[in-house]
């Protein structure tokens, strides 16, 4: 699926690609990762963007917490805690033109 130059990125205007690409989702204490999801990828910026339908399919099984659909495997993983090691830089510091991502 990769190859095709698509529309330029909203946030940086590189040219996008088509990809599968797989997201996290969160639902309360609830991790769940959803794989081969259609997408256009920016180069640049990493960023991910999915069309109406692929959205709506995502929205309906978040919405019903995942009951329509039986997962393909469960995996488990590691949990780091960055707690008292991340200090935010003061508000003075921050350079407006700077984006920062939210992990």
């Amino acid at each position: 699926m990769m190859g095709q130059v698509g529309a330029p990125c909203p946030r940086c205007q590189h040219p996008m690609e088509p990809a599968t690409v797989k997201t996290a989702i969160w639902r309360g204490d609830s991790l769940f990762l959803v794989e081969d999801i259609p997408a256009q990828v920016c180069g640049i910026c990493r960023d991910q963007f999915y069309d109406e339908t692929t959205t709506e399919r995502l929205r309906r099984l978040t919405e019903e917490n995942f009951a329509s659909v039986a997962p393909l495997r469960e995996m488990r993983v590691p949990v780091y805690s960055l707690g008292g090691q991340a200090v935010p830089p003061p508000v003075s510091l921050i350079d407006d033109d700077e984006v920062y991502a939210d992990y």
